[in-house]
């Protein structure tokens, strides 16, 4: 989540939110392993590195944001003692097995310099590193400005950042497609940009919820499928 739309976790998770991280374990649970370091660089809320690490024994997580208040900050180290939070990177030479950038690279002017010097400053040799962007620029709308998004990606041109950066493409893909037509038809037709607080104030029922989540696993796994068969 987004800290600009951080709320009170009581009100529950977007389906989206939800969906994502279970597509995003899916996708990382070949190369997770027992005692390892990660790097959550821009970690919002924490949510994603709570769902994906709190059952990996000995995993050491440090999670960035450079948004974090100190408050925020106070409220997220209550919540999980084995995750270090902090607003600035570690010290340069601090290398970790997985590096997360989850949509980060939006928020990046000179986004392919970031990348590359995170891959080359923190990354250790043989590493991962899973990133996840908006997709798609025809749909940028006053919505992304006002989450402070600078642009959204083509699948090729963010190949080719991670290319640039040293990296190795293992797999690429795209998730929620259902949600295309809505996103064009609320915040670029209706253009909805004063509703910044996006998934952070979801008030759906458990049933309600319950079918949204149900459909946007199937599917995101359904395309994790397509994508690995080319």
């Amino acid at each position: 989540m987004d800290l600009k739309e951080m709320r009170d976790e009581q009100l529950g998770r977007h389906p989206w939110e939800t969906a994502r991280a279970a597509a995003l374990a899916g996708l990382l649970e070949p190369c997770l392993h027992q005692g390892m370091s990660v790097l959550d660089l821009g970690c919002g809320d924490g949510y994603l590195s709570r769902t994906l690490f709190r059952h990996l024994p000995g995993s050491r997580v440090t999670a960035v944001d450079p948004n974090l208040t100190p408050g925020q900050l106070a409220l997220l180290r209550e919540r999980g003692e084995w995750i270090a939070y902090q607003t600035e990177l570690p010290p340069e030479g601090s290398r970790f097995d997985l590096t997360l950038l989850l949509d980060v690279l939006e928020h990046v002017p000179e986004d392919r310099d970031f990348l590359t010097q995170v891959v080359a400053r923190h990354t250790e040799k043989g590493g991962h590193v899973l990133v996840t962007v908006p997709a798609f620029p025809a749909l940028y709308s006053g919505h992304d400005f006002s989450l402070g998004h600078y642009r959204r990606y083509r699948l090729q041109e963010l190949e080719g950042h991670l290319a640039s950066a040293g990296l190795a493409v293992v797999a690429a893909g795209h998730l929620f497609a259902s949600l295309l037509f809505p996103k064009y038809f609320l915040f670029k037709l209706l253009d909805r940009s004063l509703v910044a607080a996006g998934v952070g104030c979801w008030k759906g029922g458990r049933i309600l919820t319950s079918i949204l989540e149900m459909w946007l696993k199937l599917e995101n796994s359904l395309m994790i499928l397509l994508a690995r068969r080319g």
